[in-house]
């Protein structure tokens, strides 16, 4: 079966996102049942719905030496590719060379982030993105993080599972029961947390935040609840 890439999908949204095209009218999914959306259809929906972000990680300053130390972990919390100067391992000035390259870091690049309904499903079947439909569990509310770069650390999953919650007004933080890494073939990763649907999410929350830390990069994104349905239903 044909694959469409995601990152054909992404580079699409990036245009939308850059531009500030939007679409003059209603698009086409919301007026079809799923079953008669066509292919270009469900492009439209995964470029631009009210499950599709696309958002810019905030990058996180650098854990010091001493944070390191009293973590119990000289790597973690600092930025790739500063190898063993910037732990230290080489000497201070080889350390401060290294943390000073990392400061002049560009900005991390837009990732997307899409919540994983139904519609979303269905859309992702029809382009034959099968990868992460088939991956989603009926038990969860799922979002899913496309294009990110993570570190390889045995735990790193738990330590995301950690730091991430959906947010919402006057409520207890909806943790994640789960987080899986999918790795890509170009080195980024697919991220995807899965969130028990015990805890009903209704109308009334209004919007829920997700918000997430991997490794060094934040991100907080906002979900609008009610435009997420779809023939009247709420669909999340």
């Amino acid at each position: 079966m044909r694959r469409i890439p995601i990152s054909c999908l992404f580079s699409l949204c990036a245009v939308l996102l850059v531009t500030g095209e939007s679409f003059a009218q209603d698009p086409a999914w919301k007026s079809k049942p799923i079953a008669q959306w066509s292919e270009q259809d469900a492009r439209e929906l995964l470029m631009n719905s009210p499950w599709v972000k696309y958002f810019r990680p905030q990058r996180l300053h650098d854990l010091t030496e001493d944070q390191r130390r009293d973590g119990g972990n000289m790597e973690a919390g600092i930025g790739k590719g500063v190898g063993f100067a910037g732990i230290g391992l080489l000497g201070a000035r080889r350390q401060a060379e290294a943390l000073a390259a990392l400061a002049n870091r560009p900005a991390p690049d837009p990732v997307l982030v899409r919540w994983e309904s139904d519609p979303v499903r269905a859309a992702e079947l029809r382009v034959h993105e099968t990868a992460t439909a088939t991956a989603v569990n009926d038990a969860y509310y799922t979002i899913t993080i496309y294009g990110i770069p993570l570190p390889r650390r045995w735990n790193l999953a738990a330590e995301l599972k950690s730091v991430g919650y959906l947010k919402r007004t006057g409520k207890k933080d909806l943790k994640p029961s789960r987080v899986r890494i999918e790795r890509r073939d170009d080195g980024l990763a697919t991220v995807v947390y899965l969130f028990r649907r015990s805890v009903e999410i209704t109308r009334k929350d209004q919007r829920v935040e997700f918000v997430a830390q991997l490794d060094r990069l934040f991100l907080a994104q906002f979900f609008i609840v009610e435009e997420m349905s779809l023939g009247g239903k709420l669909e999340l």
